[in-house]
């Protein structure tokens, strides 16, 4: 009986430890598909406009073009940037709540404008200062991801047109940042004590047998 009771208690720290491992990460990026844009504007289909900010994202020397089904169709609901106005432009979001040291996901869907040349194509990705990477070629919506380390306080992620500034550029949709999906060493640690106490239990009743 006793066994028993040891071994159920070591199958729910498993299955707590199992939960923690897959429960559903949270989410640390604001208006990641551009659907919320300020001052309760909203975009019809068809339409595109350029805004200095929207919900979450600051605009950088060019401001933010949003498109609603204008030279393509967003990658993840309506709306989708393009990440070049009537010049190569940039947009920036504050993330805050991080663990400094710690990893995270980055990811996003990326697409070149269609019809328009791959020099002229592009983004980069930057943190905290420093270029982390840079694509091209992206003929259709692409998911791209960026692991990424946090520092102290506040983090600053952004998005850089490149390729040539002539108002035509690659498009950016369904932007997530996430905590890397590694359970802490304790949780190890929980699962393989629980485990090696039952296998401890197993062995005893063995030689007693």
């Amino acid at each position: 009986m006793r066994f028993i009771t040891i071994a159920k208690s070591a199958a729910v720290v498993a299955a707590l430890v199992a939960g923690q491992a897959h429960a559903a990460p949270v989410e640390l990026i604001t208006n990641g598909s551009f659907e919320t844009l300020t001052g309760g504007q909203t975009l019809s289909s068809g339409n595109w406009s350029t805004y200095n900010n929207i919900d979450g994202w600051h605009g950088i020397d060019y401001g933010i073009e949003v498109r609603n089904r204008v030279a393509g169709s967003a990658y993840d609901g309506n709306n989708f940037v393009e990440l070049d106005t009537n010049r190569n432009s940039s947009m920036w979001q504050a993330v805050t709540g991080l663990s400094a040291g710690k990893h995270y996901t980055l990811s996003f869907a990326m697409a070149d404008r269609a019809g328009v040349a791959a020099d002229s194509q592009g983004l980069q990705v930057w943190w905290n200062g420093s270029k982390v990477a840079e694509y091209t070629n992206a003929a259709d919506w692409t998911v791209q991801t960026v692991d990424l380390v946090a520092g102290r306080g506040s983090n600053k992620l952004i998005f850089k047109a490149a390729g040539i500034s002539d108002s035509y550029g690659t498009s950016l949709d369904k932007v997530s940042l996430v905590a890397a999906p590694i359970p802490e060493p304790e949780t190890y640690g929980m699962l393989l004590a629980g485990l090696a106490l039952v296998g401890a239990v197993a062995r005893r009743k063995a030689r007693k047998a």
